[in-house]
């Protein structure tokens, strides 16, 4: 039996064996993550990781925050379903494991070995670039939104323990912000950062942010936006712990406690 078929059904006999799972069921796990070093153009080596509370590997490729090598990795993500359509899909992966979108990967500091599989015929996936990325050039006029302009909300989350602004992900929200600003000219911008001081366990970690974080994800954002237009003379910036989650739909309820909310007033 091929590497291939032997995995496949092994995440088969995996998610049967958890009947319990539901559309909108949040698996929160960490462990030490694999690279597959598959062959698919730049950066197209997926990243797998195992819940060995259960034994199931997951495929964690499609994450905005990508693991690193040796070191271990927070897993917040939901599950999809246990129809028998989404376990055949499930073998058929690009990379090896059950994929889980939505999901958030946060890198900590804690050290495990650094594992690299080969690609066992597995494609990986092509690196795609945001399509909503604007990509500044001299000779491209900037296009700006029109009016009118209500008083908008926008939000950007953070991985745990973290104030990266992440790559493709953060780009797209401060460039909207930005272009939104230069176009209608708010009389306040007020950005609040947050951070999730309640600890919980997960597989034996202790996880609990430190509260100067929110200051640190507010400070980043707002340094941001300045270089995007808005005047330094209007933004206000302001730091909280503990908020409450944006939404139980369509959002990873925990990942979006950590955030930055930024409000335009006028």
């Amino acid at each position: 039996m091929n590497a291939r078929r032997a995995g496949a059904l092994w995440i088969l006999a995996g998610t049967f064996a958890s009947s319990a799972w539901g559309a909108t069921t949040e698996k929160v796990f960490v462990t030490c993550p694999v690279y597959r070093d598959t062959n698919a153009g730049r950066k197209s080596g997926c990243w797998l990781a195992t819940d060995e509370a259960v034994g199931i590997r997951y495929d964690i490729s499609l994450s905005r925050t990508k693991p690193q090598r040796g070191h271990e990795v927070l897993v917040e993500a939901r599950l999809p379903s246990t129809s028998s359509a989404s376990a055949a899909s499930s073998a058929q992966s690009p990379c090896g494991g059950l994929t889980l979108e939505p999901v958030v990967v946060s890198v900590l500091d804690s050290l495990c070995p650094s594992f690299m599989l080969p690609a066992e015929s597995y494609p990986g996936r092509r690196f795609r670039l945001d399509p909503r990325l604007v990509l500044g050039t001299a000779d491209v006029p900037e296009t700006l939104p029109p009016g009118p302009y209500p008083p908008r909300t926008w939000h950007i989350e953070f991985a745990y323990q973290s104030d990266f602004l992440q790559y493709q992900y953060s780009e797209v929200i401060l460039d909207e912000i930005g272009r939104y600003v230069r176009a209608s000219h708010p009389r306040r911008v007020e950005v609040t950062g947050y951070a999730v001081t309640q600890a919980r366990e997960v597989s034996g970690h202790r996880l609990a942010e430190q509260a100067s974080l929110a200051q640190a994800r507010a400070d980043m954002v707002a340094l941001a936006l300045e270089r995007l237009g808005a005047s330094e003379a209007i933004v206000k910036v302001s730091a909280r712990e503990n908020p409450e989650p944006l939404s139980a739909d369509g959002e990873l309820l925990e990942p979006s406690r950590r955030r930055v909310d930024i409000h335009l007033s006028y």
